[in-house]
């Protein structure tokens, strides 16, 4: 007896099924991964500065050191630059942060009057307006900084992702080849190749991100700061900063660390001056995105604009900072896998990526 349902509906009910099953298994995960983000994040976190650094134990080990003490060396200075970074970081923003918010606010402001004017809106109601956004975000901060996490639980939970970091980011760059041929050596001789190729490529495109993003958010930082001098707009230090942290949320944090900048200049040097700032950070911007971008990071881990905003807005959503700055790393794996079980990409025919070690380097 033939089915009742028309063939159309029968595949579009599989179909649907298929998504329903898809889209139940991505929420679980999701939530595992939420409710793990204490241990998740570190690792994640600790896999990309690992592949990272596995090219300087390398050549440490080329030079003569053995494995334990090259790992340990690049570690502790790896972790101690970012050490340098963060306190820098902190330093120069909170030691100014107070006239920096209150430029920002008025520069925001001076754009909304401007704006106002243009719609016969007075400058009473956008003021009023302006305070009411101003006191709900702030009371918001309050709120969220006090009830979702006491000072001590976070505190705590920092101290432990740090240390979590450390030892795992340690572990990984002494024992990522041995790890990686270990696990190949319980595979079948098919699935053994597959493992390595796979293993390799992911460790290579994280290092590459990593490197190649900090690489081209020194140069973001270093002309905007050296344009904003020459400009003459005050707290170029602090906009630099907050342009090199930018650079490793793709997209929106461009868009914010030059926000911030244009605010500045309008609200201290006048209309002229923030358009030239605007001009500076579209140009800086068009030179990271067809210049410095393709030639440090490549092709092999480029990724397109919107996805890379909705995966950033999903990361911050979920984790807040910590997720927008893992999110494009995430997605640079996601879209690797992908590659992999499709043949496209670095592992298509033409590529033939070898299925070498991790990084091969010399044994200990």
């Amino acid at each position: 007896m033939s089915s009742l349902a028309p063939r159309w509906l029968q595949t579009v009910s599989e179909l649907g099924l298929r998504l329903i099953v898809i889209a139940g298994f991505l929420i679980l995960l999701g939530l595992a991964i939420d409710r793990l983000r204490l241990i998740f994040l570190p690792l994640l976190a600790a896999l990309i500065l690992s592949s990272a650094l596995l090219p300087a134990k390398h050549l440490l080990m080329r030079r003569g050191l053995n494995n334990v003490l090259s790992a340990i060396t690049v570690v502790i200075a790896g972790l101690a630059v970012l050490g340098a970074i963060g306190y820098f970081t902190i330093d120069t923003l909170t030691s100014e942060f107070a006239d920096l918010e209150v430029d920002i606010e008025a520069g925001f402001t001076e754009v909304l009057q401007s704006m106002g004017d243009w719609a016969g809106i007075s400058d009473e109601q956008i003021d009023d307006a302006i305070d009411q956004v101003l006191e709900s975000a702030r009371g918001n901060a309050d709120t969220i900084a006090g009830g979702v996490f006491s000072g001590v639980r976070l505190a705590a939970e920092v101290l432990a992702g740090i240390i979590l970091l450390a030892v795992l980011t340690f572990l990984l760059v002494k024992d990522a080849e041995s790890m990686q041929r270990g696990i190949a050596r319980r595979l079948g001789r098919a699935q053994r190749r597959n493992f390595l190729q796979l293993s390799t490529g992911l460790f290579d495109t994280l290092g590459k991100y990593f490197r190649g993003v900090t690489i081209v958010a020194f140069m973001d930082a270093l002309l905007i700061g050296i344009g904003l001098v020459i400009i003459g707009i005050p707290f170029a230090l602090p906009l630099a900063v907050l342009t090199f942290f930018g650079a490793f949320i793709p997209v929106l944090g461009a868009v914010l660390a030059g926000l911030a900048a244009f605010l500045i200049a309008l609200a201290t040097e006048g209309v002229t001056a923030a358009l030239i700032v605007g001009a500076l950070v579209l140009a800086v911007q068009q030179i990271e995105g067809n210049v410095m971008a393709p030639f440090i990071l490549g092709r092999s881990i480029s990724l397109h604009p919107m996805l890379v905003i909705l995966a950033v807005s999903t990361g911050g959503a979920l984790w807040g900072i910590m997720g927008a700055f893992v999110a494009v790393p995430l997605t640079a794996i996601a879209v690797s896998l992908l590659d992999f079980y499709t043949k496209t990409g670095r592992y298509s025919a033409k590529s033939r990526p070898g299925s070498a070690a991790i990084a091969p380097g010399p044994e200990s």
